[in-house]
Protein backbone atom coordinates (compact mmCIF):
# COMPACT_ATOMS: atom_id res chain seq x y z
CA UNK A 1 0.00 0.00 0.00
CA UNK A 2 1.42 3.33 -0.94
CA UNK A 3 0.92 5.91 1.23
CA UNK A 4 1.08 9.63 1.21
CA UNK A 5 0.50 12.60 3.35
CA UNK A 6 -2.39 14.16 1.12
CA UNK A 7 -4.40 12.24 -1.40
CA UNK A 8 -6.30 14.27 -3.95
CA UNK A 9 -9.45 12.60 -5.85
CA UNK A 10 -10.26 14.50 -8.76
CA UNK A 11 -7.75 16.25 -11.11
CA UNK A 12 -9.91 19.34 -12.04
CA UNK A 13 -9.30 22.66 -11.75
CA UNK A 14 -10.20 22.07 -7.15
CA UNK A 15 -8.46 18.96 -7.34
CA UNK A 16 -5.13 19.63 -9.21
CA UNK A 17 -5.11 23.06 -7.64
CA UNK A 18 -5.01 21.57 -4.42
CA UNK A 19 -2.82 19.22 -5.07
CA UNK A 20 0.02 21.52 -5.88
CA UNK A 21 -0.93 24.02 -2.77
CA UNK A 22 -0.26 20.85 -0.44
CA UNK A 23 2.89 19.76 -1.94
CA UNK A 24 4.67 23.25 -1.42
CA UNK A 25 3.25 23.15 1.49
CA UNK A 26 5.79 20.11 2.21
CA UNK A 27 3.58 17.34 1.62
CA UNK A 28 3.61 14.42 -0.22
CA UNK A 29 0.52 14.08 -2.65
CA UNK A 30 -0.83 11.93 -5.50
CA UNK A 31 -3.89 12.87 -7.31
CA UNK A 32 -5.79 10.40 -8.68
CA UNK A 33 -7.68 10.65 -11.74
CA UNK A 34 -10.09 8.81 -14.40
CA UNK A 35 -10.25 10.96 -17.47
CA UNK A 36 -7.90 14.18 -18.25
CA UNK A 37 -6.44 16.36 -16.14
CA UNK A 38 -7.55 19.57 -16.07
CA UNK A 39 -11.55 18.26 -15.55
CA UNK A 40 -14.16 19.31 -17.15
CA UNK A 41 -13.72 23.08 -17.06
CA UNK A 42 -10.03 23.22 -19.22
CA UNK A 43 -11.48 20.26 -21.44
CA UNK A 44 -14.64 20.44 -22.11
CA UNK A 45 -16.03 23.55 -20.06
CA UNK A 46 -14.88 26.78 -19.78
CA UNK A 47 -11.54 26.86 -21.60
CA UNK A 48 -13.15 25.55 -24.99
CA UNK A 49 -16.05 27.47 -24.70
CA UNK A 50 -14.20 30.79 -24.52
CA UNK A 51 -11.97 29.39 -27.69
CA UNK A 52 -15.06 29.69 -29.37
CA UNK A 53 -17.12 32.55 -27.75
CA UNK A 54 -13.60 34.74 -28.74
CA UNK A 55 -13.64 33.01 -32.19
CA UNK A 56 -17.10 33.94 -33.26
CA UNK A 57 -16.59 37.27 -31.47
CA UNK A 58 -13.49 37.86 -34.30
CA UNK A 59 -16.02 36.64 -37.09
CA UNK A 60 -19.03 39.31 -35.55
CA UNK A 61 -15.98 41.98 -35.97
CA UNK A 62 -14.79 41.24 -39.25
CA UNK A 63 -18.24 41.26 -40.36
CA UNK A 64 -18.61 45.29 -38.96
CA UNK A 65 -15.44 46.11 -39.67
CA UNK A 66 -16.86 49.06 -41.96
CA UNK A 67 -17.96 50.53 -38.14
CA UNK A 68 -14.41 50.96 -38.07
CA UNK A 69 -13.35 52.52 -41.00
CA UNK A 70 -11.82 48.84 -42.17
CA UNK A 71 -12.58 47.16 -45.49
CA UNK A 72 -12.46 43.66 -45.04
CA UNK A 73 -13.43 40.51 -47.64
CA UNK A 74 -16.06 38.43 -47.35
CA UNK A 75 -15.73 36.23 -44.53
CA UNK A 76 -16.82 32.56 -43.96
CA UNK A 77 -16.47 30.06 -41.04
CA UNK A 78 -14.44 26.89 -41.51
CA UNK A 79 -15.88 24.88 -39.03
CA UNK A 80 -13.21 21.93 -39.08
CA UNK A 81 -10.84 24.89 -38.80
CA UNK A 82 -12.37 26.36 -35.77
CA UNK A 83 -13.28 23.38 -33.69
CA UNK A 84 -9.88 22.36 -34.21
CA UNK A 85 -8.29 25.44 -32.83
CA UNK A 86 -10.77 24.76 -29.74
CA UNK A 87 -9.30 21.74 -28.66
CA UNK A 88 -5.93 22.39 -29.31
CA UNK A 89 -6.50 25.66 -27.01
CA UNK A 90 -7.30 22.83 -24.58
CA UNK A 91 -4.72 20.41 -25.14
CA UNK A 92 -2.33 22.77 -24.49
CA UNK A 93 -2.77 24.02 -21.26
CA UNK A 94 -4.16 20.04 -20.58
CA UNK A 95 -0.20 19.67 -21.16
CA UNK A 96 0.94 22.56 -18.40
CA UNK A 97 -0.94 21.20 -16.13
CA UNK A 98 0.75 17.48 -16.41
CA UNK A 99 4.23 19.27 -16.41
CA UNK A 100 3.35 21.52 -13.49
CA UNK A 101 2.46 18.42 -11.63
CA UNK A 102 5.36 16.44 -12.47
CA UNK A 103 7.36 19.10 -11.72
CA UNK A 104 6.02 19.23 -8.21
CA UNK A 105 6.62 15.39 -8.08
CA UNK A 106 2.83 15.02 -7.39
CA UNK A 107 2.30 11.18 -8.30
CA UNK A 108 -0.61 11.04 -10.76
CA UNK A 109 -2.63 8.22 -10.28
CA UNK A 110 -4.75 6.98 -13.28
CA UNK A 111 -8.27 5.37 -12.36
CA UNK A 112 -10.73 5.53 -10.42
CA UNK A 113 -10.64 5.86 -7.17
CA UNK A 114 -13.06 4.84 -4.13
CA UNK A 115 -13.29 5.49 -0.48
CA UNK A 116 -12.53 2.72 1.58
CA UNK A 117 -11.97 4.25 5.09
CA UNK A 118 -11.11 7.43 6.23
CA UNK A 119 -7.71 7.50 5.58
CA UNK A 120 -7.61 4.92 2.50
CA UNK A 121 -8.46 4.45 -1.02
CA UNK A 122 -8.57 1.81 -3.53
CA UNK A 123 -7.93 3.41 -7.13
CA UNK A 124 -9.54 0.68 -10.16
CA UNK A 125 -6.30 1.11 -12.88
CA UNK A 126 -5.90 -0.16 -15.92
CA UNK A 127 -3.02 -2.84 -14.27
CA UNK A 128 -5.19 -3.78 -11.45
CA UNK A 129 -6.60 -2.54 -8.17
CA UNK A 130 -4.09 -0.17 -6.22
CA UNK A 131 -4.46 0.55 -2.57
CA UNK A 132 -3.59 3.77 -1.20
CA UNK A 133 -3.62 5.01 2.24
CA UNK A 134 -3.18 9.26 3.39
CA UNK A 135 -3.42 11.24 6.27
CA UNK A 136 -6.20 13.58 4.63
CA UNK A 137 -8.30 12.92 1.50
CA UNK A 138 -9.83 15.98 -0.67
CA UNK A 139 -12.29 14.79 -2.67
CA UNK A 140 -12.71 16.74 -6.11
CA UNK A 141 -14.93 14.95 -7.91
CA UNK A 142 -16.75 17.26 -9.94
CA UNK A 143 -19.55 16.85 -12.12
CA UNK A 144 -21.53 16.09 -15.20
CA UNK A 145 -24.44 17.21 -17.84
CA UNK A 146 -27.65 16.61 -16.76
CA UNK A 147 -29.01 13.92 -19.44
CA UNK A 148 -32.84 14.11 -19.24
CA UNK A 149 -34.48 11.15 -20.26
CA UNK A 150 -36.66 12.71 -22.68
CA UNK A 151 -33.59 13.13 -25.63
CA UNK A 152 -32.75 10.93 -27.60
CA UNK A 153 -29.19 10.25 -26.69
CA UNK A 154 -28.65 6.88 -28.20
CA UNK A 155 -28.89 8.42 -31.63
CA UNK A 156 -25.83 11.34 -31.84
CA UNK A 157 -27.75 13.83 -32.74
CA UNK A 158 -28.44 14.99 -29.39
CA UNK A 159 -25.30 16.92 -27.75
CA UNK A 160 -24.05 17.84 -24.10
CA UNK A 161 -21.22 20.57 -23.75
CA UNK A 162 -18.80 17.42 -23.30
CA UNK A 163 -19.89 16.99 -27.32
CA UNK A 164 -20.08 20.23 -28.47
CA UNK A 165 -16.85 21.33 -27.25
CA UNK A 166 -14.86 18.58 -29.28
CA UNK A 167 -17.11 17.93 -32.00
CA UNK A 168 -14.68 17.63 -35.04
CA UNK A 169 -16.94 20.40 -37.04
CA UNK A 170 -20.08 22.70 -36.33
CA UNK A 171 -23.50 22.07 -36.69
CA UNK A 172 -25.46 23.36 -39.68
CA UNK A 173 -28.32 24.14 -37.83
CA UNK A 174 -28.84 23.99 -33.58
CA UNK A 175 -31.99 23.57 -30.95
CA UNK A 176 -30.45 24.23 -27.34
CA UNK A 177 -32.39 23.50 -24.30
CA UNK A 178 -32.09 25.21 -21.39
CA UNK A 179 -31.30 29.28 -21.48
CA UNK A 180 -29.23 29.49 -18.31
CA UNK A 181 -25.48 30.36 -18.55
CA UNK A 182 -24.58 27.60 -20.84
CA UNK A 183 -27.29 27.39 -23.16
CA UNK A 184 -26.69 31.61 -23.66
CA UNK A 185 -23.07 31.19 -24.19
CA UNK A 186 -23.64 28.46 -26.67
CA UNK A 187 -26.59 30.33 -28.32
CA UNK A 188 -24.15 33.72 -28.79
CA UNK A 189 -21.32 31.42 -30.12
CA UNK A 190 -23.26 29.66 -32.43
CA UNK A 191 -25.60 32.78 -34.15
CA UNK A 192 -22.72 34.83 -34.64
CA UNK A 193 -20.78 32.35 -36.68
CA UNK A 194 -24.22 32.47 -38.45
CA UNK A 195 -25.91 29.13 -37.52
CA UNK A 196 -29.19 29.07 -37.33
CA UNK A 197 -30.16 28.79 -33.63
CA UNK A 198 -33.21 28.00 -31.76
CA UNK A 199 -32.95 28.50 -27.78
CA UNK A 200 -35.80 26.85 -25.52
CA UNK A 201 -36.24 27.61 -21.79
CA UNK A 202 -39.01 26.29 -19.76
CA UNK A 203 -39.39 29.32 -17.18
CA UNK A 204 -40.27 32.55 -18.39
CA UNK A 205 -36.63 34.40 -18.96
CA UNK A 206 -33.34 33.25 -19.66
CA UNK A 207 -30.75 33.68 -17.20
CA UNK A 208 -33.91 33.03 -14.45
CA UNK A 209 -31.58 32.22 -11.52
CA UNK A 210 -30.06 36.02 -11.90
CA UNK A 211 -30.78 39.96 -12.27
CA UNK A 212 -33.63 40.22 -14.05
CA UNK A 213 -31.66 43.43 -15.33
CA UNK A 214 -28.89 40.77 -16.86
CA UNK A 215 -31.88 38.89 -18.29
CA UNK A 216 -32.76 41.59 -20.16
CA UNK A 217 -29.89 42.36 -21.54
CA UNK A 218 -28.30 38.46 -22.90
CA UNK A 219 -32.11 38.55 -24.46
CA UNK A 220 -31.74 41.31 -26.38
CA UNK A 221 -28.57 40.62 -27.71
CA UNK A 222 -29.57 37.18 -28.91
CA UNK A 223 -32.57 38.43 -30.51
CA UNK A 224 -30.09 40.82 -32.12
CA UNK A 225 -28.19 38.02 -33.35
CA UNK A 226 -30.77 36.02 -34.69
CA UNK A 227 -31.71 33.56 -32.56
CA UNK A 228 -35.40 32.29 -31.78
CA UNK A 229 -35.75 32.87 -28.30
CA UNK A 230 -38.56 30.06 -27.13
CA UNK A 231 -39.25 31.26 -23.00
CA UNK A 232 -42.01 29.52 -21.20
CA UNK A 233 -41.94 26.68 -23.45
CA UNK A 234 -41.81 23.13 -22.27
CA UNK A 235 -40.55 20.30 -24.38
CA UNK A 236 -42.91 17.22 -24.08
CA UNK A 237 -41.37 15.07 -26.76
CA UNK A 238 -37.58 14.78 -28.80
CA UNK A 239 -37.09 12.53 -31.39
CA UNK A 240 -34.50 12.13 -34.24
CA UNK A 241 -33.72 10.71 -37.73
CA UNK A 242 -30.27 10.14 -39.30
CA UNK A 243 -30.08 13.63 -40.24
CA UNK A 244 -32.32 16.05 -38.05
CA UNK A 245 -33.28 16.09 -34.48
CA UNK A 246 -37.05 16.92 -33.23
CA UNK A 247 -38.78 18.36 -30.37
CA UNK A 248 -42.66 18.72 -30.15
CA UNK A 249 -43.52 21.60 -27.02
CA UNK A 250 -46.50 21.63 -25.71
CA UNK A 251 -49.14 23.50 -26.99
CA UNK A 252 -48.15 21.60 -30.83
CA UNK A 253 -45.10 23.07 -32.07
CA UNK A 254 -42.30 21.37 -33.58
CA UNK A 255 -38.58 22.36 -33.99
CA UNK A 256 -36.18 20.81 -36.38
CA UNK A 257 -32.42 21.13 -36.59
CA UNK A 258 -29.34 19.28 -37.35
CA UNK A 259 -28.40 18.68 -33.55
CA UNK A 260 -29.89 19.37 -30.32
CA UNK A 261 -27.55 20.82 -27.54
CA UNK A 262 -28.95 19.81 -24.38
CA UNK A 263 -28.02 22.59 -21.20
CA UNK A 264 -30.10 22.22 -18.41
CA UNK A 265 -27.59 21.96 -15.51
CA UNK A 266 -24.69 19.47 -14.11
CA UNK A 267 -25.20 16.55 -11.70
CA UNK A 268 -22.75 16.44 -8.68
CA UNK A 269 -20.27 13.33 -8.66
CA UNK A 270 -21.43 11.78 -5.97
CA UNK A 271 -22.20 8.34 -6.28
CA UNK A 272 -19.87 5.02 -5.94
CA UNK A 273 -17.32 6.78 -3.84
CA UNK A 274 -17.17 4.95 -0.58
CA UNK A 275 -19.02 8.01 0.73
CA UNK A 276 -21.56 6.59 3.03
CA UNK A 277 -19.43 3.75 4.62
CA UNK A 278 -16.45 6.70 5.46
CA UNK A 279 -19.49 8.39 7.45
CA UNK A 280 -19.51 11.55 4.20
CA UNK A 281 -22.26 13.05 4.96
CA UNK A 282 -24.77 14.92 1.99
CA UNK A 283 -26.60 17.78 1.75
CA UNK A 284 -29.61 18.71 -0.68
CA UNK A 285 -27.38 16.39 -3.27
CA UNK A 286 -23.67 17.34 -2.69
CA UNK A 287 -20.91 16.75 0.19
CA UNK A 288 -21.82 18.71 2.98
CA UNK A 289 -18.69 20.46 4.57
CA UNK A 290 -18.19 23.67 6.59
CA UNK A 291 -15.69 27.25 5.82
CA UNK A 292 -12.52 24.97 5.80
CA UNK A 293 -14.07 22.17 3.16
CA UNK A 294 -14.22 19.50 6.28
CA UNK A 295 -16.55 17.04 5.94
CA UNK A 296 -18.78 14.79 8.36
CA UNK A 297 -15.69 12.60 8.52
CA UNK A 298 -12.36 13.03 10.16
CA UNK A 299 -9.56 13.67 7.95
CA UNK A 300 -11.68 13.78 4.75
CA UNK A 301 -12.65 17.03 2.68
CA UNK A 302 -14.41 17.85 -0.15
CA UNK A 303 -14.41 20.90 -2.75
CA UNK A 304 -15.71 22.35 -6.30
CA UNK A 305 -19.03 20.94 -7.59
CA UNK A 306 -18.97 17.94 -5.73
CA UNK A 307 -19.44 20.16 -2.76
CA UNK A 308 -20.60 23.46 -3.61
CA UNK A 309 -24.11 25.13 -4.78
CA UNK A 310 -22.16 27.17 -7.35
CA UNK A 311 -20.82 25.06 -9.78
CA UNK A 312 -17.72 27.37 -10.84
CA UNK A 313 -13.82 26.75 -11.57
CA UNK A 314 -13.03 29.68 -9.53
CA UNK A 315 -14.64 28.25 -6.87
CA UNK A 316 -13.48 25.33 -6.88
CA UNK A 317 -9.80 26.29 -6.76
CA UNK A 318 -9.91 28.23 -3.88
CA UNK A 319 -11.38 25.55 -2.12
CA UNK A 320 -8.88 23.12 -3.34
CA UNK A 321 -6.90 26.00 -1.78
CA UNK A 322 -8.40 25.59 1.43
CA UNK A 323 -8.82 22.01 1.79
CA UNK A 324 -4.87 22.06 1.15
CA UNK A 325 -3.97 24.33 3.53
CA UNK A 326 -6.17 22.16 6.13
CA UNK A 327 -5.08 18.92 5.75
CA UNK A 328 -1.34 20.30 6.12
CA UNK A 329 -1.45 22.12 9.46
CA UNK A 330 -2.47 25.20 8.04
CA UNK A 331 -5.51 26.85 9.30
CA UNK A 332 -7.76 28.67 6.27
CA UNK A 333 -11.36 29.30 5.37
CA UNK A 334 -13.70 30.49 2.61
CA UNK A 335 -17.68 31.07 3.70
CA UNK A 336 -17.88 31.79 -0.29
CA UNK A 337 -20.54 34.45 0.26
CA UNK A 338 -18.25 36.74 -2.34
CA UNK A 339 -18.39 34.55 -5.57
CA UNK A 340 -17.94 36.09 -8.44
CA UNK A 341 -20.24 34.81 -11.03
CA UNK A 342 -19.79 35.22 -15.06
CA UNK A 343 -21.63 34.73 -18.42
CA UNK A 344 -19.33 34.91 -21.35
CA UNK A 345 -22.42 36.04 -24.02
CA UNK A 346 -22.07 39.03 -25.52
CA UNK A 347 -21.83 41.42 -24.19
CA UNK A 348 -20.91 39.74 -20.88
CA UNK A 349 -22.53 39.75 -17.46
CA UNK A 350 -20.70 39.58 -13.89
CA UNK A 351 -22.41 39.64 -10.41
CA UNK A 352 -21.15 39.63 -7.33
CA UNK A 353 -23.46 39.21 -3.74
CA UNK A 354 -27.09 39.42 -3.77
CA UNK A 355 -29.17 40.31 -7.02
CA UNK A 356 -31.64 43.28 -6.62
CA UNK A 357 -34.98 41.39 -5.62
CA UNK A 358 -32.25 39.40 -3.03
CA UNK A 359 -31.37 42.61 -1.57
CA UNK A 360 -34.88 44.19 -1.13
CA UNK A 361 -36.17 40.54 0.66
CA UNK A 362 -34.32 41.21 3.23
CA UNK A 363 -36.18 43.99 4.57
CA UNK A 364 -33.01 46.53 4.98
CA UNK A 365 -32.57 50.04 3.25
CA UNK A 366 -30.90 49.48 0.48
CA UNK A 367 -30.17 52.11 -3.08
CA UNK A 368 -29.45 50.83 -6.21
CA UNK A 369 -27.29 52.61 -8.39
CA UNK A 370 -26.74 52.60 -11.92
CA UNK A 371 -24.37 53.76 -14.77
CA UNK A 372 -24.54 53.10 -18.29
CA UNK A 373 -21.42 51.72 -20.60
CA UNK A 374 -22.69 53.91 -23.40
CA UNK A 375 -21.24 56.91 -21.19
CA UNK A 376 -18.01 55.68 -21.00
CA UNK A 377 -15.20 56.70 -23.00
CA UNK A 378 -13.63 53.41 -23.57
CA UNK A 379 -17.37 51.63 -24.91
CA UNK A 380 -17.50 54.56 -27.41
CA UNK A 381 -13.90 54.17 -28.58
CA UNK A 382 -14.64 49.87 -28.66
CA UNK A 383 -18.00 50.24 -30.28
CA UNK A 384 -19.67 48.15 -28.14
CA UNK A 385 -22.39 50.67 -25.90
CA UNK A 386 -24.60 47.86 -24.31
CA UNK A 387 -24.69 47.39 -20.45
CA UNK A 388 -24.22 49.37 -17.21
CA UNK A 389 -22.93 49.24 -14.16
CA UNK A 390 -25.26 48.18 -11.17
CA UNK A 391 -24.77 48.95 -7.34
CA UNK A 392 -26.86 47.61 -4.45
CA UNK A 393 -25.87 49.01 -1.07
CA UNK A 394 -27.03 49.45 2.02
CA UNK A 395 -28.00 53.08 3.09
CA UNK A 396 -27.15 52.73 6.75
CA UNK A 397 -22.90 52.54 5.82
CA UNK A 398 -22.49 51.78 2.41
CA UNK A 399 -22.33 48.46 2.33
CA UNK A 400 -21.86 46.70 -1.10
CA UNK A 401 -24.93 44.13 -0.76
CA UNK A 402 -24.20 42.95 -4.59
CA UNK A 403 -23.53 44.36 -8.14
CA UNK A 404 -23.76 43.58 -11.54
CA UNK A 405 -21.63 44.62 -14.83
CA UNK A 406 -23.10 44.45 -18.18
CA UNK A 407 -20.72 44.83 -20.87
CA UNK A 408 -17.81 44.87 -22.43
CA UNK A 409 -14.70 42.75 -20.32
CA UNK A 410 -17.53 42.64 -17.07
CA UNK A 411 -15.20 39.79 -16.05
CA UNK A 412 -13.00 41.55 -15.37
CA UNK A 413 -14.19 44.75 -13.96
CA UNK A 414 -16.52 42.74 -11.40
CA UNK A 415 -13.47 41.49 -9.46
CA UNK A 416 -12.86 45.28 -8.01
CA UNK A 417 -16.61 44.89 -6.58
CA UNK A 418 -15.83 41.32 -5.61
CA UNK A 419 -12.65 42.75 -3.27
CA UNK A 420 -14.48 45.44 -1.86
CA UNK A 421 -17.28 43.67 -0.71
CA UNK A 422 -14.30 40.92 0.47
CA UNK A 423 -13.05 43.44 2.37
CA UNK A 424 -15.97 45.40 2.97
CA UNK A 425 -15.27 48.55 2.10
CA UNK A 426 -18.59 51.33 1.69
CA UNK A 427 -19.03 52.60 -1.91
CA UNK A 428 -18.02 56.11 -0.55
CA UNK A 429 -14.39 54.45 -0.76
CA UNK A 430 -14.78 52.67 -4.05
CA UNK A 431 -15.58 56.53 -5.27
CA UNK A 432 -12.56 57.48 -3.81
CA UNK A 433 -10.25 55.45 -5.58
CA UNK A 434 -8.60 56.58 -8.39
CA UNK A 435 -9.80 54.92 -11.52
CA UNK A 436 -7.47 54.68 -14.08
CA UNK A 437 -9.24 56.31 -17.88
CA UNK A 438 -10.14 55.55 -19.82
CA UNK A 439 -11.23 52.02 -19.04
CA UNK A 440 -14.35 50.22 -18.25
CA UNK A 441 -13.61 50.12 -15.01
CA UNK A 442 -14.54 53.90 -14.60
CA UNK A 443 -17.91 52.43 -14.53
CA UNK A 444 -17.87 51.01 -11.34
CA UNK A 445 -16.57 54.94 -10.05
CA UNK A 446 -19.38 56.47 -11.76
CA UNK A 447 -21.97 54.54 -10.55
CA UNK A 448 -20.28 54.58 -6.84
CA UNK A 449 -20.64 58.56 -7.23
CA UNK A 450 -24.11 58.41 -8.63
CA UNK A 451 -24.90 55.80 -5.78
CA UNK A 452 -23.78 59.02 -3.60
CA UNK A 453 -25.42 61.50 -5.02
CA UNK A 454 -22.73 62.93 -7.21
CA UNK A 455 -23.17 61.68 -10.57
CA UNK A 456 -20.63 62.97 -13.11
CA UNK A 457 -21.45 61.83 -16.37
CA UNK A 458 -24.45 61.07 -16.40
CA UNK A 459 -27.88 63.50 -15.26
CA UNK A 460 -29.42 60.62 -13.58
CA UNK A 461 -29.03 60.45 -9.34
Amino acid sequence: MKAYDVAVLGGGPGGYVAALRAVRRGAKVCCIEMGKLGGVCLNVGCIPTKAMLHGSEVYRHIQRAGEYGLKAGKAAVDGPAFMKRVVGVAEDLRKAVEVLLRKRKIDVIRGRGRLTGPRTLAVETKDGQEEISAGAIIVATGSRPARPGFAPWDTGRVWTTDEATTAADLPESVLIVGGGVIGCEFATVYSELGIKTTLVEMLDRLLPTLDRDASNIVTESLNERGVDVRTGAKIVQMKATKKTVSADLEGGETIKASRALVAVGRVPNVEDLGLEETGVELADGIIRVDDACRTSADGVYAIGDCAAALQYAHLASRMGTVAAENATGHAAGEPAYVVPQVVYTHPEIAMVGMTEAEARATGRDIRVARFPMASIGMARAYGDLAGEVKLIADTGHGEILGASVMGQHASDVIEELAVAMRNELTVEEVAHTIHPHPTFVEAVHEAAEVWLGFPIHTTAG
